[in-house]
């Protein structure tokens, strides 16, 4: 998670977020399609550091070092929360506390270090207005040909964009989800190549924890399904109706991308 100013949820942060969503953000195989796509950059990097922005407990790069890495190359997270930043440290991982939206390169990378960025599940806490300027400050601090791996939620069809983009209103965050075409282009205009995506594991939402996550009552949630009911129907490809609860299914797709120059 990247704390302020997307938004903290500190009350999952620490320990517990590997519960969080059934467990799906300390999931070994839910993990293991980023884990290999960091691990493919790595052999056509060879990078000095390793920087995962938005890094959260350190759990990803915990993973890509489980997996196996040359010595020496230096694994550091980016995180605004305190607590994750904590859970990070006791992995024996480089902590950083600060903002994927106004860190500095110098911050997390030393002179002259070749670098490959990280990140998982962060850039729709940045809002719909929020994701150019992001996306801007993000390619200003990489050096141009160096490599940012990230999975990213978004969707295929704009009608399923619309209807998490709508749910997540009625939850009440600031976070917004782009179509893969729509975020190629934001890319492409912030100056990142993306040189290939991949789809990851679905997340799916239910509306039980996304209500203990984001502080709403049984009666909210109610009032959500109803609205969500009325303007999508009871079922469709990313939204359905659970008995007094409802489900949903967030999407992900894996981006390798290049910094221009």
């Amino acid at each position: 998670m990247t704390g302020k100013p997307f938004g903290s949820e500190q009350a999952l942060h620490g320990a517990g977020w590997a519960r969080v969503h059934g467990g799906y953000f300390a999931d070994p195989e839910v993990a293991r399609p980023l884990v290999e796509t960091i691990h493919g950059a790595i052999g056509d990097a060879h990078p000095d550091a390793i920087v995962d922005l938005g890094g959260g407990t350190g759990y990803l790069l915990d993973r890509v070092r489980a997996a196996g890495i040359e010595p020496g190359i230096r694994l550091t997270v980016l995180e605004g929360s305190l607590p994750q930043l904590a859970e990070a440290k006791k992995l024996g991982l480089d902590g950083v506390q600060g903002s994927v939206a106004a860190f500095r390169r110098a911050e997390v990378a030393l002179p002259g270090e070749r670098t490959l960025w990280t990140m998982r599940s962060v850039l729709h806490y940045a809002g719909k207005t929020g994701l150019a300027p992001l996306l801007g400050h993000l390619g200003a601090q990489a050096e141009p040909g160096e490599i940012w791996v990230h999975q990213t939620a978004c969707f295929v069809k704009e009608n399923d964009a619309a209807c998490l983009n709508a749910l997540y209103r009625l939850l009440r965050t600031g976070k917004w989800y782009p179509t893969v075409a729509g975020l190629q282009t934001a890319l492409s205009a912030a100056g990142w190549q993306a040189e290939a995506v991949w789809p990851a594991p679905t997340l799916h939402l239910d509306s039980g924890e996304l209500g203990l996550r984001y502080g709403l009552t049984a009666n909210e949630l109610l009032e959500v399904r109803s609205e969500m009911e009325r303007v999508f129907g009871p079922r469709n490809r990313v939204f359905h109706v659970d008995g007094d609860g409802f489900r949903a299914d967030l999407h992900y797709r894996i981006f390798r991308c290049r910094a221009l120059a």
